[in-house]
């Protein structure tokens, strides 16, 4: 860090991407100069940046802004990286859409192109389940 600082002649922070987002939304974002800002960011995991009274909300572990991780699936959780079940990341994330769209690929009768793909064992990306369900797959 004090090297950076030192080349850069600025201060140099490094943190997670989520709560770097958040912050970067609060200063110029659309949470400018709000003293509450929640930031969420989804991609292969599910993120977030939560501030407080102007706080970056760190928690105990330093996850404090990890939305993936609330518990939003009881009834057929998938395991989450955490070790826990049932996480948010587990079902809004990339890796979750492509997740439950095998879990239902299994019980689906119809004969979508999504569901040969994975019958057929192709490697399927949640770009792919968003592609097909704009051509109107079933």
């Amino acid at each position: 860090k004090d090297q950076f600082e030192a080349a850069l002649g600025l201060p140099f922070f490094i943190d997670n991407d989520a709560n770097v987002a958040a912050l970067g939304e609060q200063w110029v974002g659309a949470g400018n100069n709000n003293p509450n800002v929640v930031f969420m960011t989804l991609g292969t995991g599910v993120g977030g940046g939560v501030i407080a009274a102007g706080n970056l909300i760190r928690g105990v572990k330093g996850a404090g802004g990890e939305l993936g991780h609330i518990t939003v699936d009881f009834d057929e959780p998938f395991a989450c990286t955490c070790g826990k079940k049932g996480c948010l990341e587990t079902v809004a994330s990339a890796t979750g859409i492509v997740n439950l769209s095998r879990r239902y690929a299994d019980q689906y009768a119809g004969d979508a192109k999504l569901k040969q793909m994975i019958d057929d064992g192709q490697d399927v990306t949640a770009k792919d389940v968003f592609d097909l369900a704009k051509e109107g797959d079933d």
